[in-house]
């Protein structure tokens, strides 16, 4: 944790007892400098930095880029209660010509909901449980495991705890949280919110992560990060994708350090990088009992708005960019060749927000080589092109319609010819509060 805070700040020491000021939190938006949001010009000459106002923005949909810990001071007094439930139609086919009702297609939900005890102004608890239903299944089943049962999120009819931890607040800057919880990078690219390393229980799925997670916010502008998760022989919460594998006792613990300003500087209103270790994680060949190597993965992101304003149309462009410098063989990736595989993996995104009220369109492209295992969103050895709608007609009511279409950028070495490379959803999402 002592980590995370020098790489912030040289003087973090201090500024975790002394300062006052806070900068941008992820569940409050700070209210932006008026000349920051209606005098681009102005801004730029002065150089000075002001926050952006997600909320007044309705860009991003709150529950896709906020992680399940928050630190809002409402929430450190007293008993809350409040939940999310999300809706959706989801098609799978080869071609968008093979859409057909009835054909591989199902109605899918996820509900959620939280507790929040304020036990001090400096401590709380927070417990929440969340299940899934669908069309295909929906026979209730309680869970409680450290490894998710399937290779992205629980099966459909299952029931769990998602998040149960306790919060200490050492001051505004600094906070600790220790047990299980939700965690979350992304880019906060407008209609989108995609991560390459870490984003749980995107979409519809149900992810957790097992540790501690330590936030020192710096005067400068910068939140960092320090998660040190536990990953059980049978596989961690989250989505890791073969041949990362958690067999060896030396791969139980592994490491995130994630640096992020939402302090806007121009026209950037986000700046981040992210390193995450695993020990001992990477079957180099494929097998177990082969050679084992550290996995690393190194990500950096972004987001840009034009024009500097947050009423009116507004272009939304975000991007990421990651390298894993040790990758397994070629052959223990599943695709044609001698060698390692590549070990690079972007996406870029661009939005038009309220180009009619409160209605936002965007596209996304991505490009993940075989050798990036760590992204929940884009499979490993994957091209992708998507395009997304998204209304608003309320703040905590969200309309979302996306088409994806996916192929593979190398050879298989077993082709799976029932691999789909069109997708298409129409999702609903609401937020409420029982118990403010």
């Amino acid at each position: 944790m002592v980590l995370a805070c020098c790489l912030a700040s040289p003087g973090a020491a201090e500024e975790v007892e002394t300062a006052e000021d806070s900068p941008v939190e992820f569940d409050e938006a700070l209210e932006a400098d008026e000349d920051c949001v209606v005098d681009v010009d102005e801004e730029e000459d002065a150089g000075e930095d002001c926050a952006v106002d997600f909320d007044e923005e309705l860009d991003e949909v709150e529950i896709d880029v906020e992680g399940s810990i928050g630190d809002t001071e409402e929430e450190r007094r007293g008993f809350g209660l409040n939940g999310d439930l999300r809706v959706s139609y989801v098609y799978a086919g080869d071609e968008l010509r093979d859409v057909t009702i009835g054909g591989s297609d199902a109605l899918r939900a996820r509900w959620r909901i939280k507790a929040t005890q304020g036990i001090s102004d400096n401590f709380r608890g927070v417990i929440r449980l969340a299940g899934t239903c669908s069309t295909i299944n929906c026979d209730p089943e309680f869970i409680f495991q450290p490894e998710i049962p399937t290779s992205t999120s629980v099966e459909e009819g299952q029931i769990t705890i998602d998040s149960a931890f306790l919060h200490w607040f050492k001051s505004d800057r600094f906070n600790v949280a220790v047990g299980r919880m939700e965690t979350k990078f992304v880019a906060r690219g407008g209609v989108y919110s995609k991560s390459i390393d870490r984003n749980n229980s995107n979409n519809l799925r149900i992810n957790w992560t097992d540790g501690i997670h330590s936030t020192f916010k710096a005067k400068n502008g910068w939140d960092s990060h320090m998660i040190v998760q536990y990953n059980s022989a049978d596989g961690p919460g989250g989505v890791n994708r073969a041949p990362l594998d958690f067999s060896s006792s030396k791969s139980r613990v592994s490491y995130f350090f994630g640096f992020e300003n939402l302090q806007s500087k121009r026209r950037l209103i986000q700046r981040a990088y992210d390193i995450t270790y695993m020990p001992s994680s990477l079957l180099v060949d494929g097998l177990v009992g082969g050679p084992v190597d550290d996995y690393w993965g190194i990500v950096g992101r972004w987001a840009s708005r034009w024009p500097v304003r947050t009423e009116g149309w507004r272009i939304r462009v975000s991007g990421e960019l990651g390298y894993a410098p040790n990758t397994p063989t070629k052959a223990a990736s599943g695709i044609v060749g001698t060698g390692d595989a590549d070990g690079f993996a972007w996406n870029v995104t661009a939005s038009v927000m309220d180009f009619l009220p409160n209605h936002s369109i965007g596209i996304n492209f991505a490009r993940t080589e075989a050798g990036w295992l760590l992204s929940p969103q884009y499979s490993d050895n994957e091209r992708l092109f998507e395009i997304r709608y998204m209304w608003r007609p309320k703040n905590r009511l969200t309309v979302d319609i996306r088409g994806r279409w996916r192929d593979k950028l190398h050879d298989q070495i077993i082709v799976n010819p029932g691999r789909n490379r069109f997708d298409f959803y129409a999702r609903i999402t609401w937020a409420f509060e029982l118990i403010e």
